[in-house]
């Protein structure tokens, strides 16, 4: 029993592996022709996962062994790669939400309609801004003070979440360079 080039030989037959992302186990068990028609069953078994064995009656096969099948190499660069920015993603989400935390959701939601609102009143001062005509009466703000506070807190989160989404999209560029292993671990949020 031998694996080479992910093709598996056992008792003269010839099994194609599927291209793995990390190195596995490749177990073989001789089974009756019936349960599959090869007379084989082969499992192949990636870290973390279970187990497989064949489903028909264990007494009707032979066990016939076990090789590490290791995954290849731009596979492995595959995968890492993909884990790494699923973390940076994962980072950058964290980031961009650290800066609505003390926000309510609905608040949030308003924030589109605030903007858009203290943008006309900039072109048209004497235009409707209900949203904001709201928020300043109970404010106790004119509409042209709260449109400007609006605008001051638009342009520095432009500014925050731009950073973070830049730093976001550098790592991205330097995952795509990536060529090893190691590169791709360097990568950090």
């Amino acid at each position: 029993m031998n694996i080479e080039n992910g093709t598996l030989t056992v008792n003269g037959q010839t099994v194609v592996l599927p291209a793995i992302q990390a190195d596995a186990l490749v177990r073989a068990w001789s089974v009756p022709p019936e349960y599959r028609e090869n007379g084989l069953f082969v499992a192949v078994i990636l870290p973390g996962q279970p187990a497989e064995i064949p489903a028909c009656s264990l007494a009707d096969t032979e066990y016939l062994g076990e090789l590490e099948y290791p995954a290849a190499d731009s596979h492995k660069l595959e995968a890492a790669k993909a884990a790494k920015l699923v973390e940076l993603n994962a980072g950058c989400e964290r980031a961009l939400s650290s800066l609505t935390a003390s926000y309510p959701p609905g608040e949030l939601q308003s924030w589109p309609q605030q903007v858009q609102e203290a943008a006309g009143l900039l072109l048209d001062p004497p235009a409707a801004a209900p949203l904001l005509s709201a928020i300043a009466e109970v404010r106790g703000l004119t509409v042209a003070e709260l449109a400007g506070r609006v605008q001051e807190k638009a342009v520095s989160y432009a500014a925050y979440s731009g950073a973070i989404i830049g730093k976001r999209q550098a790592a991205e560029d330097l995952l795509d360079k990536a060529d090893t292993l190691e590169e791709v671990g360097a990568i950090v949020w």
